[in-house]
């Protein structure tokens, strides 16, 4: 069963048996992903990652606006990624580039993207099987497959892979007006 961001925060403050591990899942990529975009290094990124499930774990009865868990999560996950590539320069005798000067907060066009992404991977998440492949076959994987190719993969006769198309798309659709 889906659960908005609100019921989630809400169970995590309740205490409810798993709504941690479901936080974690659906927001540890988007986490993990900011880190590495920024430059930083799997044990780096690691190291961001716990600091920021921390600071959720600690914050999280203070936040304002639940809707806003990925907004917040962004953010938080910018600052921590700045401290940890300033940390870890110091560790090495270095300073951090002018690159990084603003990288501590994220500006409202890169939370925008970033929570629309989020957003996009929740949707595909509570997709069928055979409609987040289809989906991923069209758009995510890096080589361009014709239709026979995605025809074959998924094991449906070619005629058909438009119309499963369009439906899929109607399905995301709904599931993104939902989020």
């Amino acid at each position: 069963m889906y659960r908005s961001d609100q019921e989630l925060v809400q169970a995590c403050l309740a205490g409810e048996a798993g709504a941690w591990d479901v936080l974690v899942e659906r927001y540890g990529r988007l986490v993990y992903s900011i880190p590495t975009r920024l430059g930083l290094g799997e044990s780096d990124a690691d190291d961001v990652f716990q600091s920021v499930m921390s600071i959720v774990l600690r914050y999280l009865p203070s936040l304002r606006d639940e809707a806003r868990l990925s907004a917040w999560l962004i953010r938080t996950t910018y600052r921590e990624s700045w401290r940890q590539a300033k940390e870890a320069k110091r560790r090495r005798g270095q300073t951090l580039d002018e690159s990084w000067a603003d990288s501590g907060t994220p500006t409202d066009t890169q939370v925008v993207r970033l929570e629309r992404q989020q957003q996009v991977r929740q949707a595909m998440d509570q997709l069928d099987e055979r409609c987040a492949r289809l989906i991923r076959a069209f758009f995510f994987d890096t080589t361009t497959a014709s239709y026979e190719e995605i025809a074959a993969e998924l094991g449906m006769p070619v005629g058909s892979v438009g119309p499963t198309r369009a439906r899929c798309f109607k399905k995301l659709e709904r599931l993104l007006s939902d989020i």
